[in-house]
């Protein structure tokens, strides 16, 4: 089978898949929202779909696989797009990859393609062709410096969103090429090709791109293409004698501009530095942003984080998705709230069922718990802004500072908890109260093991006609309190628990046992010598203990 028979028949397997298959959408269902399809292709198909969460609109290629292997432009294309990242190029937000399907989420550009905004025969003028070149010119120098030719720029492949920027889409023709290679691929749309491609020779990747670049102005600035041949032929011949017309009310700075990319030698081209440093592109007042004004930093934005967390995302699981480039669906998810906070759109939020939710304790202490955050714009993002040590607490270890690598710490700090009070009650200290100050009644209780002390000295000692429920409370607390310390001093026998003497006690060598338990005040024993019980089995006390003097 010839190269193009094979090319062919996958072409027309590939067809049979997105026509046959009625579900394709099943693999989004709870992450996005199929909408309806905005374009077709060859290979693939491109769907408008909804972000549930954040209810962002989104634009999903559909790459239907060939016996589950995806075709080599598709591997690819994603390779290129994971390492792109500039303000003027479509950026790529989530891979669903299935058995039969790729799904490539990227950001919806609501203007849709150039060719749809330039009028025809007529053209814009040229502030408007200026402001939209310069940043297509932006975004392919940036591809051309970091070895990526796209061989496929045209109207069609340059979009614009709903503020009139432009960016770069459709990576599927892209190669990555190193300095001074040769290129032999025959690709791209015939309007816009090069002379060497007519011819069929090698070629230099970024002079095929300035040809295209020169073709796409022309386009701009009058409405029409530059070489309109019937036939292949006739295309050929005009483009290898670079025969086209200017209108003459065009300026003489923007005609050497399209002269100088419409060069038939491709070593005499310009560079896409060069075109961004042209007299006619340094006009105008907005300038051409630096490629690193919106690229992600690779540490990610606490209060994205943080917002996150609330949609049910784990902080480690979105720190390394976003560090690592995973393109998964935690990464999709903050880079579309990241874009929503750098344009300064509304973010408004679903909250994820069936995950955790985390918010702040409301507290008096903390005020900005309670409220708003009067500094928050209007039309900002609906995104907390949280202290760092959030994210360092559970951060991978080799991500966190290096005073805080293997120290065990708490996930959050302490939260002051709200607590509602008429008034805080005086405590009122109490000295232990000796045997000799109790009551014969007293006395006698203690000296009762199987009585409830408490209770009973409570009953004894309550004052007659005091309601029994003025003793609940601090004062309760109080008299309970004084009843065991009574208990305790007055040293109530405790039950044997072992041998070698009463309550476990062990005598001293010599057959000197100790006194009895005291159960009434204390009186002096053996020529005033104080003695008193441990209650604690086999604890050896040296008896008689010293005399006080």
């Amino acid at each position: 089978m010839s190269r193009e028979d094979s090319q062919s028949s996958a072409v027309r397997s590939v067809w049979r898949g997105l026509s046959a298959s009625s579900s394709l959408e099943d693999a989004l269902t709870g992450r996005y929202e199929a909408l309806r399809d905005i374009a077709r292709g060859s290979f693939a198909k491109v769907i408008l779909a909804r972000h549930i969460l954040t209810g962002t609109k989104v634009a999903v290629k559909v790459l239907q696989k060939v016996n589950g292997d995806c075709l080599p432009f598709v591997v690819s294309e994603l390779d290129i797009l994971r390492g792109v990242e500039h303000p003027h190029v479509v950026r790529l937000l989530e891979i669903i990859d299935t058995p039969g399907t790729t799904y490539v989420v990227m950001e919806h550009m609501a203007g849709g393609p150039l060719a749809r905004h330039i009028p025809e025969a007529v053209g814009l003028c040229e502030e408007e062709a200026r402001g939209v070149f310069r940043q297509v010119a932006s975004a392919l120098g940036y591809c051309h410096g970091q070895g990526i030719a796209h061989r496929d720029l045209k109207a069609d492949n340059v979009l614009l969103d709903g503020a009139g920027g432009a960016k770069l889409c459709d990576f599927g023709l892209a190669c990555r090429f190193s300095a001074g290679e040769k290129l032999g691929v025959l690709c791209g749309t015939m309007a816009y090709w090069a002379p060497e491609l007519f011819q069929g020779t090698e070629y230099d990747g970024p002079a095929v791109d300035v040809w295209s670049m020169g073709v796409l102005l022309f386009l701009m600035l009058t409405g029409c293409l530059p070489f309109t041949g019937a036939s292949f032929l006739q295309a050929k011949e005009q483009v290898l004698q670079a025969r086209y017309d200017l209108p003459s009310r065009l300026s003489a700075e923007v005609q050497n501009l399209v002269a100088g990319m419409l060069t038939v030698e491709s070593t005499h081209r310009p560079t896409l530095q060069q075109l961004l440093g042209h007299l006619w592109l340094s006009q105008g007042e907005q300038r051409t942003p630096s490629p690193s004004a919106e690229l992600l930093p690779r540490r990610p934005d606490t209060s994205i984080l943080l917002a996150m967390l609330d949609l049910g995302y784990g902080l480690q699981e979105t720190w390394v998705s976003v560090s690592t480039r995973r393109f998964n669906e935690a990464m999709g998810t903050y880079l579309l709230l990241h874009h929503q906070k750098t344009q300064g759109a509304d973010c408004k939020v679903r909250v994820k069922p069936g995950r955790p939710q985390v918010g702040p304790c409301p507290s008096p202490s903390n005020p900005s718990s309670l409220t708003l955050d009067p500094r928050r714009s209007a039309r900002g993002p609906a995104l907390r802004s949280w202290p760092l040590w959030v994210h360092q607490q559970l951060l991978p270890e080799e991500h966190k500072p290096w005073g805080q690598r293997g120290s065990p710490r708490a996930s959050l700090p302490n939260i002051p908890l709200c607590h509602v009070r008429a008034s805080t009650p005086t405590v009122v200290p109490v000295s232990p109260l000796p045997c000799c100050c109790l009551s014969k009644s007293s006395q006698a209780l203690a000296s009762d093991p199987s009585s409830n002390f408490t209770e009973q000295y409570l009953a004894a000692t309550r004052t007659p006609g005091r309601p029994r429920d003025t003793a609940r409370g601090w004062r309760g607390v109080i008299w309970q309190v004084a009843a065991c310390l009574a208990r305790l001093c007055c040293c109530i026998q405790a039950p044997r628990t072992g041998p070698g003497g009463p309550n476990g006690v062990v005598p001293e060598p010599g057959g000197r046992t100790p006194p009895p338990a005291l159960t009434g005040p204390a009186t002096p024993h053996h020529g005033g010598q104080a003695h008193r019980r441990i209650f604690r089995n086999r604890v050896r006390v040296p008896w008689p203990m010293p005399t006080h003097s």
